[in-house]
């Protein structure tokens, strides 16, 4: 099984340098410290498959969204007005049956990066505004159910 995470945009998603620094890192203090973000322009095979899936006109293919440093993102780079949609599944060869649950039974993630909301289909949650991102490292907002919006305003 090979996992495949899509990340689409409001304007072209932009690694910042820091971010692209630590990416290019070759010694850790520490094995925790290994991780990576990364986020691919998408194959063109892939923009037939999910044609439809997300609203936003900028889609990527991104590599371990659910890490520190895409939190470092949220926090640090990602700025008012600006939305992502993410979805992910562990078996892309199953790409197609994944979709077609999430249209029977969506269960979409909102976050507000600007008001420190998590949303899902278990209600809304008030993050604290100093150490949202902590929390929201706890929380699942990478998921197969549905796709996941995250906005700042």
């Amino acid at each position: 099984m090979t996992a495949i995470t899509f990340l689409a945009s409001s304007k072209p998603f932009i690694l910042p340098e820091e971010i692209e620094n630590y990416n290019n890192r070759t010694v850790f203090e520490k094995e925790e410290d290994f991780t990576f973000f990364y986020v691919h322009p998408l194959d063109a095979g892939w923009q037939k498959e999910i044609g439809g899936l997300f609203t936003l006109p900028y889609v990527y293919e991104a590599e371990r969204i659910d890490n520190p440093l895409f939190l470092t993102y949220l926090e640090k780079y990602m700025e008012t007005g600006d939305i992502l949609e993410i979805y992910s599944v562990p078996n892309q060869h199953a790409l197609e049956k994944y979709i077609e649950n999430l249209y029977e039974n969506p269960e979409p993630i909102r976050i507000n990066a600007g008001r420190f909301t998590y949303e899902d289909r278990s209600g809304r949650y008030q993050l604290n505004p100093e150490k949202w991102t902590e929390q929201l490292s706890h929380k699942n907002f990478v998921t197969h159910r549905g796709v996941t919006t995250i906005e700042k305003y």
